[in-house]
């Protein structure tokens, strides 16, 4: 029955005999609608239709999400894990790891490169107060308007997961330098948090 459900894309379409066993239709916030049989089954039906992303002129980064916990098959205690070997980066994705550090070096200055070599972070100054770049979603601004006030933004360049990540930094950093209005137009704020008295 469910499979003769998901053939079809709007409830009118079900026969006499499936409706009949239907109890609820629930329109869902993507454009599917949920269908709840007599029996507790539940079935979702329809094209799902994505949310318009908050900011005008700009798209969502499609991902693939990571497997879900509950479709993966479970191992019988007898049964002993495959090892499988992590496969190593070829020598030209390093090549290009390398080159992308280099060219992220030549561009950083003296407090910056020293604050890189130490914690893979370093501050950027802009005109709406400084941001931390190092943690992929995750950047830190310290807004000059709100001294109490961080602001974690996201903002990554496009097919930003084919590039070596100094080369983000990179790009980022030069956006910042050249357009930070731009970067602060694209930008998704995550979440806030107090600043500590030691960044004030």
């Amino acid at each position: 029955m469910a499979e003769r459900l998901l053939e079809r894309t709007t409830v009118a379409d079900l026969s006499l005999e499936l409706a009949a066993d239907v109890v609820a239709i629930e329109e869902l916030p993507d454009g599917r609608r949920l269908v709840v049989f007599s029996d507790r089954r539940e079935i979702v039906i329809g094209v799902a239709r994505p949310r318009p992303h908050p900011v005008a002129g700009v798209d969502w980064l499609w991902v693939r999400p990571p497997p879900s916990p509950r479709v993966r098959p479970r191992r019988s205690p007898r049964s002993t894990p495959r090892s499988t070997p992590r496969r190593s980066p070829g020598p030209d994705s390093r090549a290009a790891a390398q080159r992308a550090e280099e060219l992220l070096c030549s561009l950083l200055d003296p407090l910056q490169r020293a604050d890189w070599d130490a914690n893979a972070a370093f501050w950027v100054q802009t005109p709406r107060g400084p941001v931390r770049l190092g943690h992929l979603y995750a950047l830190v601004h310290q807004p000059d308007d709100q001294p109490d006030q961080e602001l974690i933004l996201c903002v990554v360049p496009h097919a930003h997961h084919e590039l070596p990540i100094a080369d983000v930094w990179s790009n980022l950093l030069l956006v910042l330098a050249v357009e930070p209005e731009e970067f602060f137009r694209v930008a998704i704020l995550r979440g806030s948090r107090r600043r500590s008295a030691a960044a004030r």
